[in-house]
Protein backbone atom coordinates (compact mmCIF):
# COMPACT_ATOMS: atom_id res chain seq x y z
CA UNK A 1 0.00 0.00 0.00
CA UNK A 2 1.30 3.37 -0.93
CA UNK A 3 1.59 6.01 1.98
CA UNK A 4 0.53 9.36 0.79
CA UNK A 5 1.39 12.60 1.80
CA UNK A 6 0.44 14.46 4.77
CA UNK A 7 -1.85 11.14 5.84
CA UNK A 8 -0.96 8.71 8.31
CA UNK A 9 -1.54 5.17 8.61
CA UNK A 10 -4.55 3.92 10.33
CA UNK A 11 -4.47 0.55 12.48
CA UNK A 12 -8.73 0.87 12.39
CA UNK A 13 -8.90 -2.08 9.82
CA UNK A 14 -5.86 -3.61 10.52
CA UNK A 15 -5.85 -7.06 11.68
CA UNK A 16 -5.87 -7.49 15.52
CA UNK A 17 -3.03 -9.40 16.97
CA UNK A 18 -4.49 -12.54 18.06
CA UNK A 19 -3.51 -14.04 21.57
CA UNK A 20 -2.74 -17.85 22.22
CA UNK A 21 -5.40 -19.59 23.43
CA UNK A 22 -6.48 -19.51 27.21
CA UNK A 23 -6.79 -23.52 27.49
CA UNK A 24 -4.39 -25.78 27.03
CA UNK A 25 -5.14 -28.05 23.69
CA UNK A 26 -4.20 -31.97 24.31
CA UNK A 27 -2.47 -33.09 21.22
CA UNK A 28 -4.48 -35.88 20.28
CA UNK A 29 -7.92 -37.10 21.42
CA UNK A 30 -9.58 -34.26 22.65
CA UNK A 31 -12.98 -32.83 21.60
CA UNK A 32 -13.59 -29.34 22.06
CA UNK A 33 -16.55 -30.30 24.17
CA UNK A 34 -14.17 -30.88 26.97
CA UNK A 35 -12.86 -27.08 27.30
CA UNK A 36 -14.56 -26.22 29.89
CA UNK A 37 -13.24 -28.87 32.34
CA UNK A 38 -9.94 -27.34 32.22
CA UNK A 39 -9.07 -24.97 35.06
CA UNK A 40 -8.34 -21.40 33.45
CA UNK A 41 -4.29 -20.42 33.24
CA UNK A 42 -3.14 -16.91 33.89
CA UNK A 43 -1.10 -15.19 32.63
CA UNK A 44 1.96 -13.88 35.61
CA UNK A 45 0.38 -10.99 36.07
CA UNK A 46 -3.22 -12.67 36.95
CA UNK A 47 -4.15 -14.60 40.11
CA UNK A 48 -7.25 -17.15 41.00
CA UNK A 49 -10.15 -15.92 43.00
CA UNK A 50 -9.94 -17.22 46.72
CA UNK A 51 -12.32 -17.14 49.44
CA UNK A 52 -11.93 -15.81 52.72
CA UNK A 53 -13.22 -13.73 55.84
CA UNK A 54 -11.14 -10.47 54.54
CA UNK A 55 -14.20 -10.28 51.71
CA UNK A 56 -16.90 -10.16 54.64
CA UNK A 57 -16.01 -6.00 55.16
CA UNK A 58 -19.15 -4.44 53.17
CA UNK A 59 -21.11 -6.89 55.91
CA UNK A 60 -18.91 -5.52 58.82
CA UNK A 61 -19.52 -2.07 57.74
CA UNK A 62 -23.43 -2.63 57.15
CA UNK A 63 -23.21 -4.12 60.36
CA UNK A 64 -21.72 -1.18 62.19
CA UNK A 65 -23.90 1.45 60.72
CA UNK A 66 -26.84 -0.97 62.17
CA UNK A 67 -25.13 -0.31 65.22
CA UNK A 68 -24.53 3.41 65.54
CA UNK A 69 -27.95 3.57 64.77
CA UNK A 70 -30.00 1.75 66.76
CA UNK A 71 -27.14 3.71 70.25
CA UNK A 72 -28.12 7.15 68.26
CA UNK A 73 -32.12 6.28 68.26
CA UNK A 74 -31.67 4.36 72.05
CA UNK A 75 -30.35 7.94 73.42
CA UNK A 76 -32.93 10.08 71.55
CA UNK A 77 -35.74 7.84 73.42
CA UNK A 78 -33.47 7.99 76.63
CA UNK A 79 -33.44 12.05 76.48
CA UNK A 80 -37.12 12.18 75.80
CA UNK A 81 -36.58 13.64 72.30
CA UNK A 82 -39.07 10.44 70.82
CA UNK A 83 -42.09 9.37 71.97
CA UNK A 84 -41.63 5.45 71.48
CA UNK A 85 -45.42 4.51 71.37
CA UNK A 86 -46.48 7.11 68.98
CA UNK A 87 -43.03 7.97 67.29
CA UNK A 88 -43.55 11.56 66.84
CA UNK A 89 -40.81 14.09 68.17
CA UNK A 90 -42.16 15.09 71.85
CA UNK A 91 -39.38 17.60 74.14
CA UNK A 92 -37.67 18.25 70.77
CA UNK A 93 -40.80 20.01 69.10
CA UNK A 94 -41.09 21.91 72.32
CA UNK A 95 -37.37 22.91 72.69
CA UNK A 96 -36.82 25.59 75.12
CA UNK A 97 -36.41 26.67 78.62
CA UNK A 98 -37.65 24.89 80.81
CA UNK A 99 -40.16 27.84 82.06
CA UNK A 100 -44.38 28.58 82.02
CA UNK A 101 -46.37 31.16 81.15
CA UNK A 102 -45.00 34.32 80.23
CA UNK A 103 -41.05 34.60 80.27
CA UNK A 104 -39.77 34.97 83.07
CA UNK A 105 -36.43 35.45 83.44
CA UNK A 106 -36.10 34.89 86.89
CA UNK A 107 -36.58 31.63 87.05
CA UNK A 108 -34.04 30.84 84.27
CA UNK A 109 -31.38 32.50 86.49
CA UNK A 110 -28.62 29.98 88.00
CA UNK A 111 -27.98 30.58 91.63
CA UNK A 112 -26.64 28.41 94.15
CA UNK A 113 -29.18 26.38 95.57
CA UNK A 114 -28.23 26.83 98.90
CA UNK A 115 -28.32 30.33 98.58
CA UNK A 116 -31.48 29.88 96.52
CA UNK A 117 -33.29 27.72 99.28
CA UNK A 118 -32.49 30.30 101.94
CA UNK A 119 -34.11 33.03 100.02
CA UNK A 120 -36.42 31.20 99.18
CA UNK A 121 -37.68 30.08 103.02
CA UNK A 122 -38.08 33.96 103.49
CA UNK A 123 -41.03 34.17 101.52
CA UNK A 124 -43.97 33.23 102.36
CA UNK A 125 -46.75 30.76 101.02
CA UNK A 126 -48.14 31.91 97.73
CA UNK A 127 -44.91 33.98 97.14
CA UNK A 128 -41.57 32.49 94.47
CA UNK A 129 -38.05 33.97 94.97
CA UNK A 130 -37.14 36.38 91.58
CA UNK A 131 -33.26 35.93 91.38
CA UNK A 132 -33.32 38.90 88.88
CA UNK A 133 -34.29 41.12 91.40
CA UNK A 134 -33.73 39.68 94.72
CA UNK A 135 -36.57 39.81 96.33
CA UNK A 136 -40.29 37.53 97.01
CA UNK A 137 -43.20 38.38 94.49
CA UNK A 138 -46.41 37.49 94.65
CA UNK A 139 -47.63 34.49 92.25
CA UNK A 140 -50.71 34.78 90.42
CA UNK A 141 -53.93 35.38 92.47
CA UNK A 142 -56.62 33.16 92.12
CA UNK A 143 -59.20 33.87 89.52
CA UNK A 144 -62.75 32.19 88.41
CA UNK A 145 -61.34 31.49 84.81
CA UNK A 146 -58.30 29.35 86.29
CA UNK A 147 -57.84 25.57 85.47
CA UNK A 148 -56.56 23.31 87.67
CA UNK A 149 -53.89 20.43 86.52
CA UNK A 150 -52.77 18.26 89.13
CA UNK A 151 -50.80 15.56 88.94
CA UNK A 152 -49.86 12.96 91.82
CA UNK A 153 -46.16 11.99 92.52
CA UNK A 154 -45.73 8.74 94.67
CA UNK A 155 -43.37 9.86 97.13
CA UNK A 156 -41.13 6.80 97.26
CA UNK A 157 -39.57 7.39 93.91
CA UNK A 158 -36.91 10.31 93.39
CA UNK A 159 -39.25 13.27 92.83
CA UNK A 160 -36.05 14.97 90.73
CA UNK A 161 -37.38 13.45 87.79
CA UNK A 162 -40.46 15.55 88.61
CA UNK A 163 -39.05 19.06 89.22
CA UNK A 164 -36.90 18.55 86.18
CA UNK A 165 -39.28 17.49 83.95
CA UNK A 166 -40.04 19.75 80.65
CA UNK A 167 -43.68 19.23 80.71
CA UNK A 168 -44.14 20.14 84.50
CA UNK A 169 -44.75 23.56 83.08
CA UNK A 170 -48.13 23.18 82.38
CA UNK A 171 -48.58 21.61 86.03
CA UNK A 172 -50.87 23.87 88.26
CA UNK A 173 -51.01 21.39 91.26
CA UNK A 174 -48.80 18.42 92.89
CA UNK A 175 -50.21 15.93 95.11
CA UNK A 176 -48.01 14.07 97.35
CA UNK A 177 -48.76 10.77 97.43
CA UNK A 178 -49.74 9.05 100.26
CA UNK A 179 -49.88 9.51 104.15
CA UNK A 180 -51.81 6.75 105.18
CA UNK A 181 -53.66 6.84 108.44
CA UNK A 182 -52.74 4.28 110.96
CA UNK A 183 -55.67 1.99 112.85
CA UNK A 184 -55.60 4.33 115.54
CA UNK A 185 -56.31 7.31 112.89
CA UNK A 186 -53.02 8.90 113.78
CA UNK A 187 -51.64 10.82 110.01
CA UNK A 188 -47.91 10.10 110.04
CA UNK A 189 -46.07 13.04 108.88
CA UNK A 190 -43.48 10.86 107.16
CA UNK A 191 -43.48 10.25 102.89
CA UNK A 192 -42.35 7.42 101.60
CA UNK A 193 -39.27 8.64 100.57
CA UNK A 194 -36.08 7.87 102.45
CA UNK A 195 -34.99 11.21 102.36
CA UNK A 196 -37.57 13.72 103.76
CA UNK A 197 -35.41 16.67 103.17
CA UNK A 198 -35.09 15.84 99.36
CA UNK A 199 -38.89 16.02 98.86
CA UNK A 200 -38.82 19.23 101.03
CA UNK A 201 -36.34 20.68 98.25
CA UNK A 202 -38.51 19.45 95.22
CA UNK A 203 -40.91 21.14 96.65
CA UNK A 204 -39.41 24.49 97.28
CA UNK A 205 -38.25 24.06 93.76
CA UNK A 206 -41.61 23.77 92.50
CA UNK A 207 -42.91 26.64 94.10
CA UNK A 208 -40.17 28.69 92.62
CA UNK A 209 -42.55 28.33 89.35
CA UNK A 210 -45.73 28.56 91.56
CA UNK A 211 -46.90 25.44 91.37
CA UNK A 212 -49.15 24.69 94.28
CA UNK A 213 -48.15 21.69 96.25
CA UNK A 214 -50.41 19.28 98.54
CA UNK A 215 -50.72 16.25 100.66
CA UNK A 216 -52.85 13.10 99.63
CA UNK A 217 -54.25 11.04 102.96
CA UNK A 218 -55.42 7.91 102.01
CA UNK A 219 -55.32 5.88 99.26
CA UNK A 220 -56.87 2.88 98.14
CA UNK A 221 -54.95 0.65 100.12
CA UNK A 222 -56.25 2.65 103.17
CA UNK A 223 -59.75 1.90 102.90
CA UNK A 224 -60.23 0.21 106.21
CA UNK A 225 -58.55 2.86 108.17
CA UNK A 226 -60.65 5.80 107.21
CA UNK A 227 -63.76 3.29 108.49
CA UNK A 228 -62.18 3.42 112.33
CA UNK A 229 -62.97 6.62 112.12
CA UNK A 230 -66.37 6.19 113.80
CA UNK A 231 -64.51 5.83 116.78
CA UNK A 232 -64.54 9.64 118.35
CA UNK A 233 -61.12 8.83 119.81
CA UNK A 234 -59.70 7.78 116.70
CA UNK A 235 -61.47 10.65 114.76
CA UNK A 236 -59.43 13.43 117.37
CA UNK A 237 -56.27 11.86 116.42
CA UNK A 238 -57.10 12.26 113.13
CA UNK A 239 -58.07 15.78 112.62
CA UNK A 240 -54.75 16.93 114.91
CA UNK A 241 -52.62 14.68 113.35
CA UNK A 242 -53.67 15.93 109.55
CA UNK A 243 -53.61 19.22 110.37
CA UNK A 244 -50.05 19.13 111.90
CA UNK A 245 -48.13 18.29 108.46
CA UNK A 246 -50.48 21.25 107.64
CA UNK A 247 -48.75 23.24 110.49
CA UNK A 248 -45.40 22.36 110.10
CA UNK A 249 -44.89 25.32 107.63
CA UNK A 250 -46.10 27.64 110.21
CA UNK A 251 -44.31 26.13 112.97
CA UNK A 252 -40.92 25.71 111.82
CA UNK A 253 -41.57 29.83 110.12
CA UNK A 254 -40.62 30.50 113.83
CA UNK A 255 -38.09 28.07 114.22
CA UNK A 256 -36.54 29.34 111.31
CA UNK A 257 -36.35 32.52 112.75
CA UNK A 258 -34.81 31.41 116.25
CA UNK A 259 -32.92 28.21 115.22
CA UNK A 260 -32.39 29.08 111.37
CA UNK A 261 -33.81 25.51 111.06
CA UNK A 262 -35.43 25.24 107.45
CA UNK A 263 -37.24 21.76 107.30
CA UNK A 264 -40.91 22.66 106.48
CA UNK A 265 -42.82 21.42 103.68
CA UNK A 266 -45.16 24.72 103.30
CA UNK A 267 -47.89 22.39 101.81
CA UNK A 268 -50.52 24.37 100.24
CA UNK A 269 -53.58 21.93 100.93
CA UNK A 270 -54.40 18.33 101.44
CA UNK A 271 -56.45 16.07 99.29
CA UNK A 272 -58.93 13.10 100.94
CA UNK A 273 -58.39 9.93 98.83
CA UNK A 274 -60.88 8.01 101.36
CA UNK A 275 -61.93 5.18 98.85
CA UNK A 276 -64.40 3.96 101.63
CA UNK A 277 -67.86 2.53 99.81
CA UNK A 278 -70.52 0.09 100.46
CA UNK A 279 -68.41 -2.40 102.26
CA UNK A 280 -68.71 -4.45 105.07
CA UNK A 281 -67.62 -2.16 107.61
CA UNK A 282 -70.22 0.77 106.77
CA UNK A 283 -72.99 -2.25 106.98
CA UNK A 284 -72.62 -1.92 102.98
CA UNK A 285 -74.75 1.44 103.73
CA UNK A 286 -71.99 4.16 103.53
CA UNK A 287 -74.52 7.11 102.89
CA UNK A 288 -75.74 6.40 106.21
CA UNK A 289 -72.75 4.82 108.12
CA UNK A 290 -69.90 6.73 106.85
CA UNK A 291 -70.93 10.01 105.20
CA UNK A 292 -71.84 11.46 108.46
CA UNK A 293 -68.54 10.74 109.49
CA UNK A 294 -66.77 12.10 106.46
CA UNK A 295 -69.00 15.94 106.57
CA UNK A 296 -67.30 15.49 109.97
CA UNK A 297 -63.56 15.71 109.85
CA UNK A 298 -63.66 17.32 106.18
CA UNK A 299 -65.39 19.99 108.59
CA UNK A 300 -62.71 20.29 111.15
CA UNK A 301 -59.90 20.09 108.17
CA UNK A 302 -61.51 22.89 106.93
CA UNK A 303 -62.77 25.23 110.06
CA UNK A 304 -60.79 23.39 113.22
CA UNK A 305 -60.26 25.64 116.22
CA UNK A 306 -58.34 28.77 117.26
CA UNK A 307 -54.55 28.78 117.41
CA UNK A 308 -52.99 30.13 120.41
CA UNK A 309 -49.19 31.79 120.08
CA UNK A 310 -47.23 32.89 123.19
CA UNK A 311 -44.38 34.57 122.02
CA UNK A 312 -42.46 32.65 119.79
CA UNK A 313 -43.69 29.48 121.32
CA UNK A 314 -47.01 28.19 119.44
CA UNK A 315 -49.22 25.54 120.70
CA UNK A 316 -52.32 24.38 119.38
CA UNK A 317 -55.50 22.44 119.62
CA UNK A 318 -57.72 20.89 117.04
CA UNK A 319 -57.05 23.80 113.92
CA UNK A 320 -58.37 23.76 110.59
CA UNK A 321 -57.38 25.79 107.32
CA UNK A 322 -59.00 28.66 107.88
CA UNK A 323 -57.63 29.39 110.96
CA UNK A 324 -53.82 29.04 110.22
CA UNK A 325 -54.57 30.92 107.21
CA UNK A 326 -53.14 34.39 107.05
CA UNK A 327 -54.68 37.08 106.24
CA UNK A 328 -52.23 38.03 103.12
CA UNK A 329 -51.63 34.55 102.13
CA UNK A 330 -53.64 32.37 99.81
CA UNK A 331 -56.73 30.13 100.78
CA UNK A 332 -55.74 26.75 101.89
CA UNK A 333 -57.13 23.92 99.50
CA UNK A 334 -58.79 20.88 100.36
CA UNK A 335 -60.27 18.26 97.81
CA UNK A 336 -62.23 15.03 97.46
CA UNK A 337 -62.04 12.14 95.56
CA UNK A 338 -64.84 10.69 94.34
CA UNK A 339 -66.03 7.79 91.78
CA UNK A 340 -67.97 8.73 88.76
CA UNK A 341 -70.54 6.22 89.25
CA UNK A 342 -71.10 8.17 92.91
CA UNK A 343 -73.79 10.22 90.95
CA UNK A 344 -76.06 7.23 89.65
CA UNK A 345 -79.09 7.88 91.13
CA UNK A 346 -80.60 4.74 93.65
CA UNK A 347 -82.91 2.17 92.00
CA UNK A 348 -83.27 -1.04 94.37
CA UNK A 349 -86.24 -2.04 91.94
CA UNK A 350 -83.26 -2.63 89.15
CA UNK A 351 -81.56 -5.89 89.68
CA UNK A 352 -78.97 -5.68 86.90
CA UNK A 353 -77.85 -2.35 88.44
CA UNK A 354 -79.16 -0.44 90.92
CA UNK A 355 -77.27 2.58 90.85
CA UNK A 356 -75.07 3.59 93.54
CA UNK A 357 -76.03 1.88 96.27
CA UNK A 358 -75.21 -1.32 94.52
CA UNK A 359 -73.22 -4.07 96.67
CA UNK A 360 -72.37 -7.78 96.38
CA UNK A 361 -73.57 -9.53 99.48
CA UNK A 362 -70.58 -10.34 102.20
CA UNK A 363 -67.98 -8.46 99.98
CA UNK A 364 -66.07 -4.79 100.10
CA UNK A 365 -67.61 -2.93 97.50
CA UNK A 366 -66.94 0.49 95.94
CA UNK A 367 -69.62 1.95 95.40
CA UNK A 368 -71.17 5.00 96.98
CA UNK A 369 -73.50 7.79 96.86
CA UNK A 370 -72.40 11.20 96.82
CA UNK A 371 -72.94 13.21 99.81
CA UNK A 372 -73.85 16.86 98.82
CA UNK A 373 -72.82 18.49 101.84
CA UNK A 374 -68.99 17.74 100.79
CA UNK A 375 -69.52 20.18 98.11
CA UNK A 376 -69.74 23.08 100.24
CA UNK A 377 -66.54 22.20 102.35
CA UNK A 378 -64.19 20.88 99.39
CA UNK A 379 -62.26 23.70 97.04
CA UNK A 380 -62.62 20.56 94.37
CA UNK A 381 -63.88 17.32 93.63
CA UNK A 382 -61.60 15.31 91.69
CA UNK A 383 -63.24 13.02 89.61
CA UNK A 384 -61.73 9.10 89.44
CA UNK A 385 -62.52 8.84 85.77
CA UNK A 386 -59.82 6.03 85.70
CA UNK A 387 -61.84 3.98 87.94
CA UNK A 388 -64.67 3.26 85.38
CA UNK A 389 -64.44 -0.42 83.41
CA UNK A 390 -67.76 -1.16 80.71
CA UNK A 391 -66.46 -0.11 77.62
CA UNK A 392 -66.64 3.40 75.25
CA UNK A 393 -70.42 3.52 76.03
CA UNK A 394 -69.96 3.79 79.98
CA UNK A 395 -67.57 6.68 79.48
CA UNK A 396 -69.52 8.32 76.41
CA UNK A 397 -72.72 8.43 79.05
CA UNK A 398 -70.62 9.50 81.96
CA UNK A 399 -69.31 12.31 79.63
CA UNK A 400 -72.87 13.21 78.19
CA UNK A 401 -75.35 12.50 81.20
CA UNK A 402 -73.31 11.91 84.81
CA UNK A 403 -71.02 15.02 84.74
CA UNK A 404 -72.95 17.02 83.32
CA UNK A 405 -76.64 16.76 84.52
CA UNK A 406 -75.90 14.63 87.87
CA UNK A 407 -72.56 15.25 89.29
CA UNK A 408 -73.38 19.32 88.85
CA UNK A 409 -76.84 19.59 90.03
CA UNK A 410 -74.93 19.26 93.14
CA UNK A 411 -71.23 19.89 92.75
CA UNK A 412 -70.57 23.67 90.56
CA UNK A 413 -68.42 22.63 87.61
CA UNK A 414 -65.62 24.69 87.99
CA UNK A 415 -65.16 22.00 90.85
CA UNK A 416 -65.40 19.56 89.30
CA UNK A 417 -61.65 18.12 88.03
CA UNK A 418 -61.79 15.13 85.68
CA UNK A 419 -59.15 12.24 86.22
CA UNK A 420 -57.26 10.75 84.05
CA UNK A 421 -54.74 7.58 83.48
CA UNK A 422 -52.13 6.77 81.03
CA UNK A 423 -50.11 3.86 79.69
CA UNK A 424 -49.38 1.70 82.46
CA UNK A 425 -50.53 3.79 85.10
CA UNK A 426 -54.15 2.20 83.59
CA UNK A 427 -55.64 -0.47 86.00
CA UNK A 428 -59.07 -0.63 84.18
CA UNK A 429 -59.11 -0.76 80.60
CA UNK A 430 -59.90 3.10 79.37
CA UNK A 431 -61.15 4.27 75.92
CA UNK A 432 -58.21 5.14 73.06
CA UNK A 433 -57.48 9.20 74.18
CA UNK A 434 -59.77 9.29 77.26
CA UNK A 435 -56.55 11.57 79.04
CA UNK A 436 -56.79 13.89 76.24
CA UNK A 437 -60.80 14.34 76.05
CA UNK A 438 -60.80 14.57 79.87
CA UNK A 439 -58.08 17.11 79.93
CA UNK A 440 -59.96 19.47 77.20
CA UNK A 441 -63.89 18.84 78.19
CA UNK A 442 -62.16 19.52 81.88
CA UNK A 443 -60.63 23.13 80.75
CA UNK A 444 -63.83 23.88 78.69
CA UNK A 445 -66.81 22.55 80.60
CA UNK A 446 -65.69 22.26 84.18
CA UNK A 447 -62.75 23.07 86.60
CA UNK A 448 -59.88 21.12 85.51
CA UNK A 449 -58.03 17.90 84.82
CA UNK A 450 -55.86 15.97 87.09
CA UNK A 451 -53.66 13.16 85.70
CA UNK A 452 -53.10 10.15 88.71
CA UNK A 453 -50.50 8.11 86.57
CA UNK A 454 -47.90 11.23 86.81
CA UNK A 455 -45.10 9.26 88.05
CA UNK A 456 -45.42 5.78 85.82
CA UNK A 457 -46.07 8.95 82.96
CA UNK A 458 -42.70 10.71 83.98
CA UNK A 459 -40.61 7.28 84.91
CA UNK A 460 -41.45 4.73 81.79
CA UNK A 461 -43.34 6.63 79.21
CA UNK A 462 -40.99 10.18 78.80
CA UNK A 463 -43.99 12.22 80.08
CA UNK A 464 -45.73 12.39 77.12
CA UNK A 465 -49.13 12.11 78.52
CA UNK A 466 -48.17 14.90 80.42
CA UNK A 467 -47.59 17.11 77.22
CA UNK A 468 -50.52 15.49 75.88
CA UNK A 469 -53.17 17.27 78.61
CA UNK A 470 -51.40 20.02 79.07
CA UNK A 471 -51.54 21.25 75.29
CA UNK A 472 -55.26 19.97 75.40
CA UNK A 473 -56.35 22.31 78.00
CA UNK A 474 -53.82 25.14 77.81
CA UNK A 475 -53.00 24.57 81.08
CA UNK A 476 -50.01 25.91 83.13
CA UNK A 477 -49.00 28.92 85.62
CA UNK A 478 -48.36 32.23 84.18
CA UNK A 479 -45.86 33.78 85.69
CA UNK A 480 -46.08 38.04 86.08
CA UNK A 481 -44.02 39.79 84.11
CA UNK A 482 -41.44 42.05 85.16
CA UNK A 483 -39.37 44.16 83.86
CA UNK A 484 -35.47 43.16 83.62
CA UNK A 485 -33.45 45.86 85.85
CA UNK A 486 -30.64 47.58 84.34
Amino acid sequence: MVELAYSRVSGFLDEPERQERAYAVESSGTSDSHYADKKPEFDDDGAAFVRSYRHMWPLLLAAGFLVGVSYGIENLVKKYEIDPSYGNWTMAEYKEANIVGTRCEGIDHESNWKQLKRKLLQCRRGQYYDPMHDDCFACPATTPNDRVFSVFWETQSDCSHLVKNVHTRYVTHVIWSFLEPLDNGTVPNQFQFWSQEHIKDCMLQLRMRCIKNMVAIGGASARKQFLTLNDPGNLARFKKSAMDVMLESVLDAIVFLVLSLDARFGLDGIDVDDETGNMLGTHQDWSTYHAPVVVNYLQALRDGMQLVVHGLLMTYGHTGMNVIQKPDEPRYILSWDEFPFAWDPPNPTNKDYPGCIMFQEGEDGWHRCYEPKISKIVDFVNVMMYNVNGGDWVYGVIMKDTLPKKASAVVPPEKLILGACSGMGCVLGQPAGQEVFNAGNGSAYYGGTMLWSGTIDILYENSTCMGRMGIAGNYGVKMPFRATIT
